[in-house]
């Protein structure tokens, strides 16, 4: 039987038999169940409903006594054999590294059959978009307390070398209305190797928010393009509305280039948020700004006294 969570210890979890944080999902022994429901069983938690899903995974919310969690289970036989040998083994590595306050925390992985589950804290209340849509847009005053928190485990994670690569309101997760987390590392990577920085060149992402370089299929710097991402979260949670036409990608990297934001009338966004954002989608990768140049920005340092305080309480 596979350990399960323990409420009393709560730490991050990795059955020793089924390890897979050597980062070689090949060498991680299948463990032989008749059923996925068997495996729940085997492992303390009890299925309560679909969150969500795609083409190759799932994410459960699942129970274990008192306490609920989310689980994400990976179909590895619904991947491409480049998904299983670079991506997902990728992704397990740097999940078993973070440990921030503002990022989902992960309590354990381990491997049934050919399922890989990840278990990590429920975010009871959706992701950002959602929330988002409910309010048609947010305050200057709530979407800094959210972009505090967003760039927070951002910076943390640059710190360490790895950029996300898949920033988007739909990986921002409500713990209640102020607390959020980022979440969903599947195309996350480090950023340099044997001490020298490294270009991506794989597509990662959602287009909506997906910087010119990337749509152009140039080279890119990936925390470049995380700031990128970053701040079409921001104007999304301002204007409640895209930066730039969602609608043709040829189109989108045309306004891009010409740094042709797309204010709306209404909401009216603050001079400063704009300057901003200027910084952000700023097109030319030599001249976009970097996440510890956004963390001194007056939009977050001259307005955000309280803010930062509500901040550091957390």
């Amino acid at each position: 039987m596979a350990r399960g969570y323990d409420a009393t210890n709560p730490e991050k979890s990795f059955d020793s038999d089924t390890c897979l944080l050597t980062g070689i999902l090949a060498r991680v022994p299948a463990r032989t169940v008749s059923s996925i429901s068997k495996c729940y069983l085997n492992s303390g938690y009890q299925v309560l409903r679909k969150i969500g899903g795609g083409s190759y995974s799932q994410v459960k919310e699942v129970s274990q006594g008192q306490h609920r969690f989310a689980v994400k289970v990976i179909d590895t036989t619904r991947v491409s054999d480049d998904f299983k040998g670079r991506f997902l083994p990728r992704e397990l590595e740097i999940l078993s590294r973070i440990d921030h306050r503002h990022i989902v925390n992960v309590l354990r992985i381990f491997k049934a059959s050919e399922k890989v589950f990840i278990v990590m804290d429920l975010a009871e209340d959706g992701d950002l978009l959602c929330y988002i849509k409910k309010k048609k847009f947010l305050s200057d005053s709530r979407s800094r307390i959210y972009f505090l928190q967003i760039i927070d485990a951002l910076n943390y994670l640059h710190g360490l070398d790895v950029a996300h690569r898949d920033l988007k309101c739909e990986n921002i997760l409500m713990k209640s209305s102020r607390h959020v987390k980022l979440a969903d590392f599947g195309f996350s990577r480090p950023c340099s190797k044997d001490g020298r920085r490294v270009l991506s060149r794989t597509f990662c992402g959602s287009t909506f928010y997906a910087s010119p370089e990337v749509l152009q299929g140039k080279a890119y710097n990936p925390k470049l393009y995380d700031v990128w991402s970053l701040g079409c979260i921001l104007f999304i949670m301002l204007c409640g509305v895209m930066p730039f036409d969602d609608t043709d990608p040829k189109l989108q990297v045309k306004q891009q280039l010409c740094r042709n934001i797309a204010y709306p009338k209404t909401p009216v966004v603050s001079p400063e948020a704009k300057d901003l954002l200027r910084w952000m989608l700023e097109p030319d990768v030599l001249m976009r700004t970097s996440v510890p140049r956004i963390l001194s920005h007056p939009w977050l340092s001259s307005k955000s006294g309280g803010d930062n305080n509500f901040l550091n309480s957390l």
